[in-house]
């Protein structure tokens, strides 16, 4: 056990740990039914998935989805805590269709930035194609909670991943190193965060995306995919991994990211991450508060029901 962690993370980590010891199939059920029941209490992230829902993917009952969403989360959060037994037990749990493509951009003089979400199990997404014998190196950044930091290193240390958090003033040389070096490097850009980003179209309205990757991968001649994982049946998962097009600016790099990824969630609703607050930077405007963001979702709402 690390010697610098207090005793709140280590305490922590030991119960995550016991955890991580039960049978995988056991910590997915026990983690979509803590998750779906999270999903039903009155909870602000609950407040959000609704509203967003019901806004930018008005077709689905965001009745019925809210609650699933969060069975999803509960489901990634207790599977991830130990990977592992998903990947050794059946090879053919995780299936790529395209995989075949993806080694051959491996293969070639050129490095990879592969730009992924929140989806489906992400970590099993990085874990997955590590146990491919890739070399992976995501760009993370970390948890507002020392205790919950201490646990998600723990858990990317668990399966090989390189990780250079945002914090770290040489990350920026060693994510040069790696795509020098020619390893994949990886980012979850389907969040709005403080970090240096533009605005591209997501669901119909401009959303926040991150933009220094692409800045910097357009400079070393990278190629862009995207690539996400999402549950195909009970432990069965699909990775969808797609080239994208050389274009000659991040903003066309972006929109198609944000394309394929909101075609993706269209198809699985509720293996996205709903309850984060993706449209609260509007276009050419200041973050809102999450009270005055509720509010404008509000009123999309009851705008939207009265011009019906």
């Amino acid at each position: 056990m690390d010697q610098s962690l207090g005793r709140r993370e280590t305490l922590l980590l030991t119960v995550t740990s016991t955890i991580a010891l039960l049978p995988f199939w056991l910590r997915s059920i026990v983690g979509w039914l803590v998750g779906y029941i999270a999903g039903l209490l009155p909870l602000r992230e609950r407040t959000f998935a609704w509203l967003q829902l019901k806004v930018f993917l008005p077709e689905v009952s965001a009745r019925r989805v809210t609650p699933l969403v969060f069975a999803n989360a509960g489901q990634t959060l207790l599977e991830s805590l130990n990977i592992r037994p998903i990947l050794e037990c059946n090879p053919k749990r995780v299936t790529c269709d395209s995989w075949d493509k993806v080694q051959e951009w491996i293969s070639s003089p050129r490095p990879i930035v592969a730009l992924t979400a929140h989806t489906g199990n992400w970590d099993l997404l990085a874990a997955w194609v590590i146990a491919q014998g890739v070399p992976l190196t995501t760009i993370g950044r970390e948890a507002r909670s020392p205790s919950a930091q201490a646990v998600l290193r723990a858990i990317r240390e668990g399966y090989g991943i390189e990780t250079i958090w945002r914090s770290d003033r040489s990350g920026l040389k060693r994510l040069i190193a790696c795509l020098q070096q020619r390893r994949v490097v990886a980012a979850l850009i389907d969040q709005d965060t403080r970090v240096e980003s533009i605005s591209v179209p997501f669901f119909g309205s401009p959303a926040k995306t991150p933009v220094s990757l692409i800045k910097l991968g357009q400079k070393m001649n990278a190629r862009f995919v995207t690539a996400f994982l999402f549950r195909t049946g009970w432990q069965r998962f699909s990775v969808f991994v797609e080239e994208i097009p050389d274009f000659d600016n991040e903003q066309e790099v972006l929109a198609a990211y944000n394309q394929r990824l909101e075609e993706h969630i269209r198809r699985y609703p509720s293996q996205w991450v709903w309850f984060h607050k993706r449209w609260r930077s509007p276009a050419g405007e200041e973050t809102l508060s999450s009270r005055a963001y509720e509010r404008m979702l509000r009123e999309r709402i009851s705008g939207g029901a009265s011009g019906k």
